[in-house]
């Protein structure tokens, strides 16, 4: 690194996308406004904007939507920036989320999102059961008769023997007329009926903001009706002034999300007709389960592909770049919850994206982000951060807060957000704002330094971790019965109600927040990326990322998709080790991989590579791998760890998240390797200053201590010279960290 960047970051303009706050327009704009306040921007170092309109229900933005004036708007904006050699990203909504176009695209039903529920009837033994029968879609049987092929037909109406789970086949119990069938069921046993229903939302009822993701027709209107004006009008600043768009806040509004693409994107990929099993995703059981994998496996699929694809297939013609954060982050049941596979739908991203709300910190929303952007290979991440923490919400409070973002994997701070006005009720839209209103605005240049210093230690280079975790969501997806009782919006609500699928969900997130606090760090690696991974010199390498690991953890993963179990047999045969956490591997994720899973699994279990751990066990775990791994950084003397005082959420989702109460002590580094230097990052979360002694390997001079807020560079205290490093000691400031840099 160059250290005359170091200490003057706002001279170096690839820097300038450090920062780039959400620059809220919430009230009549005025020209002469709009440049003064990009001129106050400027002044401090943040160089790079993202006009964000809002109506904060009516008391916000007063003006159009993608009309002229609002172009004009813009245009003031973008002229600014051009003249100014300045960057800025384009907010392809208002408010959000994003895929409306202000409530636009939603007024077509055939763009709104499309749900199943499942109503469940206890029918007693002895009782005559009748209900109107229809086909899966919702269509009568007119036509259907005694000698009809019913092979391709999917009925509304399921039936199964309430002890033994069977299916009493629908059409034994059909009574024609000169209609069709109807359906009378009887049984000396008692039943359970399951009435499935495609349901669309009014949109006065909330259909305005529910686009359907699923559903490429509907992201298309969103281009044409958004995008393709934004070109229309900017298109020559595209890849220039105009560097990327940021995507707000997408997520399923239902449990059981549907579209019309479903069933034959299922056939295709699954081999059987989804719309005959569907009903089973509501009960408990093997053969439930392994519907609910695959149904979620290809809801999953169509989110990523139907609109993130579609949006960065797009972005990628038009010489611009894709930022988006979904929903509900912080653990499996959102993951699963609002968007089938929260790590996958980071394939499409350019710039992988995180939302943070409130001042605590200590969750594993940030490191879920940056560990499927590395998944990928992407080059760059960042966080929406700063909403909900108030007006009171000190400097210090804010530095700290930015560190912990960089040390978990951001890499651009994306500042929720810098307020137009604070007039009336404006001022209450989440705030702070972090702009001329708020109480740390003349400090706003040194932060943004800190910013950009950060910045530029950790990008362009690789996120080094010794430990690959699995993320066992399939085996969450298993077990987890979706609650159809809530869409979003809520304090606490979607209840998790099997013990297992909490099980699952809560001893992963204990674990990861333990090797975090045991300065353990971590990646993840995911079935959708697996093809990114390989095996070299005994280590796992990411082909994509250039991260290598020396180690790899299955955590309550009782399915593995097979996909995994192979490469988890290449590693062992190259002298790899395994560990596993709580339940082991028994199932693949798709059935018909089963029997090659389970031999993979047996010669596993021979090959005395495979350590294993029960749940509880977890400090024996950390334990096993201090041993076991070869740490180049390690602290020796004085804190060496940080105590998390909210290390799991309970079984249920928040919408939206608000990390209040969560908070760190203690002493966390993280490492970055960049231009045959490492870059280790410490940060002291206590509230008075911390002395450590650490080891770091270095075959080269003595490290150095580049201090992020200061930009100060010296000498590291040098305890003593080892064999392969240097023991040195380090006084750590609070609110803000220090990175000690040292030869590989």
């Amino acid at each position: 690194m160059d250290k005359n960047v170091w200490r003057f970051p706002k001279k170096e303009r690839s820097l300038d996308e450090a920062q780039t706050p959400l620059w809220f327009w919430n009230d009549r704009l005025e020209t002469e406004e709009l440049k003064r306040q990009l001129e106050m921007q400027t002044e401090i170092g943040v160089t790079c904007t993202n006009p964000h309109a809002r109506r904060n229900n009516g008391e916000g933005y007063i003006g159009g939507y993608l009309d002229e004036r609002w172009f004009e708007d813009i245009g003031t904006v973008v002229k600014y920036k051009k003249e100014h050699g300045e960057k800025m990203w384009l907010y392809d909504e208002i408010d959000w989320p994003a895929g409306t176009c202000d409530q636009t695209v939603t007024l077509d039903e055939k763009n709104r999102e499309k749900y199943i529920t499942v109503r469940r009837i206890e029918i007693p033994a002895g009782e005559i059961f009748r209900a109107q029968l229809k086909t899966f879609e919702g269509t009568g049987l007119f036509g259907v008769r005694p000698e009809t092929d019913k092979s391709a037909l999917a009925y509304n109406i399921h039936v199964i023997d309430a002890e033994t789970g069977e299916e009493y086949p629908a059409e034994d119990y059909f009574i024609y007329d000169r209609f069709g069938p109807e359906f009378e069921f009887t049984s000396d046993r008692d039943c359970i009926a399951f009435i499935t229903k495609i349901n669309t939302d009014l949109y006065e009822c909330g259909g305005n903001g529910q686009v359907s993701y699923l559903n490429p027709k509907a992201t298309e209107q969103f281009l044409e009706s958004t995008y393709e004006k934004y070109y229309a009008h900017f298109g020559d600043e595209f890849g220039k002034t105009i560097t990327c768009v940021f995507n707000d806040e997408t997520r399923m509004c239902h449990a059981i999300a549907w579209s019309d693409e479903f069933a034959e994107t299922f056939r295709e990929q699954k081999g059987y007709d989804i719309r005959k099993e569907l009903f089973r995703i509501v009960l408990p059981g093997e053969q439930a389960g392994r519907v609910r994998c695959d149904y979620f496996d290809v809801l999953a699929y169509l989110y990523q592909h139907n609109y993130f694809g579609v949006i960065h297939e797009w972005c990628e013609k038009h010489g611009i770049r894709l930022f988006a954060h979904l929903l509900g982050e912080e653990t499996l049941f959102g993951h699963a919850r609002y968007s089938g596979d929260y790590l996958r739908q980071n394939r499409f991203q350019d710039v992988c994206g995180a939302d943070h709300l409130g001042k605590g910190i200590g969750s594993l929303n940030i490191k879920f982000t940056a560990c499927g952007a590395h998944s990928y290979g992407k080059k760059r991440t960042a966080v929406e951060v700063f909403a909900g923490c108030g007006w009171d919400m000190t400097f210090e409070e804010y530095t700290r807060i930015i560190t912990w973002m960089f040390q978990m994997g951001m890499q651009t701070i994306i500042n929720h957000g810098f307020f137009y006005s604070d007039r009336g009720d404006r001022k209450n839209d989440w705030p702070p704002s972090q702009f001329f209103q708020w109480q740390g605005w003349t400090r706003q240049s040194e932060g943004n330094d800190m910013i950009r210093r950060l910045n530029y230690a950790m990008t362009g280079g690789i996120n080094e971790a010794e430990i690959l975790v699995y993320f066992p969501l399939e085996s969450f997806w298993f077990h987890y019965l979706p609650d159809q009782e809530f869409t979003h919006g809520f304090f606490h609500g979607a209840f998790l109600r099997d013990e297992k699928a909490i099980e699952i969900d809560r001893e992963t997130q204990l674990m990861l927040n333990g090797l975090l606090s045991e300065n353990l760090d971590f990646d993840l690696i995911h079935r959708d990326a697996v093809e990114n991974f390989d095996i070299e010199g005994g280590q796992i390498v990411n082909r994509r990322s250039g991260q290598r690991f020396s180690i790899l953890i299955l955590p309550m993963c009782g399915i593995l998709p097979v996909e995994a179990a192979r490469l988890c047999e290449k590693f062992v045969q190259s002298g790899g080790k395994i560990v596993v956490l709580g339940e082991r591997p028994r199932l693949a994720l798709d059935r018909r991989d089963d029997g090659e899973q389970t031999e993979i699994m047996d010669r596993l279990r021979a090959s005395g590579r495979v350590e294993m751990f029960e749940a509880g066990q977890k400090e024996e775990l950390y334990r096993y791998l201090k041993d076991t791994v070869p740490y180049p950084v390690r602290i020796t003397e004085g804190c060496a760890k940080t105590e998390n005082n909210h290390p799991a959420y309970p079984p249920y989702l928040i919408d939206p998240y608000m990390h209040g109460g969560e908070n760190l002590t203690g002493v966390m580094f993280t490492r970055y390797i960049k231009d045959g230097k490492r870059n280790s990052l410490f940060m002291n979360y206590g509230d008075s200053r911390e002395t450590i002694e650490v080891f770091i390997e270095s075959r080269g001079t003595a490290p150095e201590i580049w201090d992020t807020f200061t930009g100060e560079i010296r000498s590291a205290e040098v305890v003593r010279k080892e064999e392969k490093g240097y023991l040195i000691r380090l006084n750590l400031p609070c609110h803000h960290g220090i990175i000690v840099v040292s030869s590989l």
